[in-house]
Parts: structure tokens; sequence; C-alpha cells
């Protein structure tokens, strides 16, 4: 049996990082004699700083898209770029440089890159992270900042000068997006539905796993349908789960991890979320199912499951590569990002294995990461391409 109080070394992007159990806490570690999450990032960040010191005036390896460079910096030329923000984020060449300025352990920066923010010698509320990107000019990065406390979190997004131009919005939608409430497991689970304006005749619809990006998603996905680039399509959005013992969303998500739990939650969306659905607006009975990271994992494996129920799957940076034999009875929309090597490389290792299976696929890449902006900048084509068909 695993131990859950131990803390361990992977690397990633050239990076050692800390891995642990997430619902263990460094004060149970502490208790016990263990050494923290806090004492093992703090043992990582000497190593990480001679190899990111020794990267400053490297170029990128051939098979690397991102590495962290570091250099002493100058904490009064720092304090002057933030001026009067907590948060900067600029470029010089291809390195993306950040800099915020707080007060707690370790931040980490989350978003289109995920690194731990390192503390500026000479100051004690600077935190910087340096990043050396291959196509930096192309990228769309949103940048979070991620503290200790969840209300301190700051966001920027940074856009290269070459980057293509971000789908249009809707400033106030006119269609409807509703919030209700059905019960799953003996538990009440959010259910969003947005239904576009206009609408005439029978639509398809799609199932979006950790429906709270629906609100991100629909000002995008409305403007499509506007412009006549989107048909019109409802989503419905089926929030991941409020709380719980050990990992619910995972539990959910990702067949592996709890097959029990995942096939109640799959026949819980197919027997009650799409019935219910469908007596909500006018519905063509075409169903597809949508997701990002591990709800990308939920959405291609879903489709493949139940061909019976869903005619596509739209899957944006899933987590895991399949696990079990593929099919062709489904299309599907299968992307990652530059950044984000492993979720890459699973996306890859889909759209790999349903061609070899004889699918319809559609592969899509991005310059940038594991990032909501370019989750929702793929929505819209992506419903067009799995609902008009072309060949």
């Amino acid at each position: 049996m695993a131990d859950r109080l131990d803390v361990w070394t992977y690397e990633i992007d050239g990076e050692l990082e800390a891995a642990y159990d997430h619902s263990v806490t460094d004060d149970e570690r502490a208790a016990a004699g263990r050494e923290t999450v806090a004492q093992h990032l703090r043992s990582l960040v000497t190593a990480n700083k001679i190899r990111a010191a020794e990267n400053w005036s490297e170029k990128l390896p051939p098979d690397a898209e991102i590495r962290r460079v570091w250099t002493p910096r100058d904490p009064a030329a720092l304090r002057a770029r933030l001026d009067d923000d907590d948060l900067a984020v600029w470029s010089e060449d291809d390195v993306l440089h950040i800099v915020w300025r707080g007060t707690c352990e370790y931040p980490r920066i989350s978003g289109g890159v995920q690194f731990l923010m390192w503390p500026v010698d000479g100051a004690d509320d600077l935190w910087e992270a340096s990043l050396r990107i291959r196509r930096l000019d192309e990228s769309v990065i949103s940048v979070y900042v991620c503290p200790d406390a969840p209300t301190m979190v700051a966001e920027r997004e940074w856009r290269g000068k070459l980057a293509p131009p971000a789908l249009p919005e809707v400033s106030e939608l006119q269609g409807t997006l509703e919030e209700h409430r059905l019960t799953f497991l003996g538990e009440p689970r959010t259910i969003a539905l947005y239904v576009p304006p206009g609408t005439r005749g029978l639509i398809p619809a799609v199932c979006l796993a950790d429906g709270q990006m629906l609100a991100a998603f629909a000002p995008v996905v409305e403007a499509a349908i506007v412009t006549g680039t989107c048909p019109p399509v409802a989503v419905v959005g089926i929030f991941c789960a409020e709380s719980g013992d050990g990992d619910p969303r995972s539990q959910e998500y990702l067949p592996a991890h709890d097959p029990e739990r995942y096939a109640a939650h799959l026949a819980f969306v197919t027997d009650e979320v799409i019935p219910w659905a469908d007596e909500r607006f006018p519905a063509s009975g075409v169903w597809l199912t949508a997701g990002a990271s591990s709800g990308a994992v939920w959405a291609l494996n879903a489709a493949q499951r139940r061909p019976d129920v869903f005619s596509g799957a739209l899957g944006l940076s899933p987590g895991i590569p399949p696990e079990t034999e593929l099919h062709a009875l489904t299309r599907s929309y299968v992307g990652g990002g530059t950044l984000e090597s492993g979720f890459r490389w699973a996306a890859d290792d889909w759209a790999t294995k349903l061609t070899a299976a004889g699918a319809k696929v559609r592969h899509v890449e991005w310059a940038g990461g594991h990032d909501i902006y370019w989750w929702a900048q793929h929505f819209p084509p992506a419903l067009t391409w799995l609902t008009v068909r072309p060949e």
C-alpha cells in the first residue's frame, strides 16, 4: 500500500518537482516526524536553481518546448517593473518573466505555465520565474499566481505579437444560461444549461464536464453561432463534485481510478441528465461529449463506452492516454498545448489510436499550455466539426 505521508520527486520540463498525497496536510506530516512538502520544495529549489542558471545562456534543447532560466535579479528593478501592481508579466526575446509581490510560503504559477515561484534574493515579498519558451511570439499564456490564500490569486494574460487573434465574444448573452440542481448519489449536483438565441428547428447538444466552465465558454460559443461560424448547439454543463472523501472528480472522470463511481456518473449523465435536458430545448437527439484535462478523459471515454448515445467527443488536454481498445463509431476532436508536455503526449496518443481504429479524428495543437483560454478558443470550431461533419 502506498505511504500517504510520503513526499517524492519527479522531473518535468527539466525541473524537479514534488509529488505527494494532496489529502494529507503538512501538519499531519510534521506530527508524524515526516518530511513536509514545504521542506521538500525548499530542498528542490537549490538543485533547480543550479539547472536554471546553466540554462540562462543556453538555447532550448531540440526536444524541449520550455525550460526555466535564472540569474540574480535586482529587487529595485523588479519593483519598478511592478509599479503599483502585484503581478508583472513581460518578455525579453524568447524568455517570459513573471514577478509577483506578496507574502506566503511558496506561491505557484498555474494556467498556461505551471511552475513554483522562487523568492528574490534581497527581498522578503518578491517572487519570480523566468521561462524560455519555444514559439513565444505565437503564444497566448494565462498566468495565475496562486499563493496560500485562494482569495489572493493574481491573474494576467500574456499574448505574443504573432499570436492568432482571439475569437469574438458577446458582451451580453442573448441566449439563456441557467443553473439547476439534480441529485446524484443522494447529493445535489449543479447542472448548467445554455440554449442559443433564435433557435429554429431541432438542435444538437453537448454534455460538458466541469460544467462550471460553461460561463467562460458561452460568450464565445454564442458569438460563433450568431455570426454563423458554428451551428446552433445547446450545452449542458455538469458540474464536478463539490465535496466528498478522496478525489471525487477523478473518481467520476477517470475510468480506472474508481470504475464503479465512473460508471455510476456516466449512467447519471445518460439516463437522467440527458432526458431532463431533452425536455428543456428543441433537442434533435444528437448528443456530444466535451471536456478539458480530466474532463477530456471523461468525454473521450464516455463516447467510446456509449456510442449509442454520443456521436462525437471533444477532448482538450486529456491527462491520461486511452487505456482500452478503441472503436470508430464516434468522431473525436482532440488537442493539447505545446507547453503541457504530459497532456500533449496523451492527446497525441488518443489521436493516433483513434485514427488507427478507423475513427474520424481532428487533432490540433496550440502554442500554449493547460489553459482555459485555449479550451474556449477550440470549443466553437470543435462543435462545428463534430456537428456539420465535413469530410
